[in-house]
């Protein structure tokens, strides 16, 4: 006759310091992960904002281009683009609500709605939105043009170079006098631009 012989069955758990280091480790990696993705994203809006900024300059070009008799009015004088004061709308537009038809301007005024409209927000708001983006400006960081018109250069006495820039707000590549990286937030976003600049001869 045989005896069955039962042993107790010893078994291990997990001590509370072993969990706590478990913890530890798994938040440490998932704080990395959300800076990867958050670095991720500031430079995604950087990319974006410097693609609409060629955009931007190579529309404005081919207006000049089409406005070549009133060049000189392109010239911003030294500052951006005043955004402040709409001009006369010289393109049919819609407000949000309803078409607006188009002006007949002179050229000097195609050139001023050119800026204003390249440059600025578009201001449009429509009904029970929160916000409207209608134009390139409206997703960048507030963007600031600046043109530059010189005549009499080159080898004709009328040839005129157009020199034009964009500048705007970036989030990233700031760098804090420790060296480590600075990312832009609401209160120090201003403190660095990029820029993009071509110049045309006509």
């Amino acid at each position: 006759m045989s005896r069955l012989r039962s042993g107790a069955l010893s078994s291990k758990g997990f001590s509370l310091i072993e969990i706590m280091v478990t913890v530890a480790i798994t938040t440490v990696g998932l704080v990395g992960l959300v800076a990867l993705l958050l670095e991720s994203d500031r430079s995604a809006q950087d990319s974006t904002s410097r693609s609409l900024a060629s955009w931007m300059i190579d529309d404005l070009t081919n207006r000049i281009m089409a406005n070549q008799d009133a060049v000189a009015s392109y010239d911003t004088g030294g500052a951006a683009v005043n955004c402040s004061a709409q001009p006369t709308m010289c393109a049919a537009y819609h407000n949000g609500t309803a078409h607006v038809n188009n002006a007949i301007c002179s050229g000097d005024q195609q050139a001023a709605f050119d800026l204003w409209n390249v440059a600025c927000p578009s201001n449009v708001t429509v009904p029970d939105s929160d916000f409207t983006r209608a134009g390139n400006a409206d997703f960048m960081a507030p963007p600031k043009l600046y043109v530059n018109v010189l005549t009499g250069l080159g080898v004709g006495a009328l040839s005129t170079q157009v020199s034009i820039t964009m500048t705007w707000d970036v989030r990233t590549s700031g760098r804090e006098a420790d060296g480590s990286t600075n990312y832009l937030n609401e209160g120090n976003i201003t403190s660095r631009t990029d820029a993009l600049s071509t110049e045309i001869d006509l």
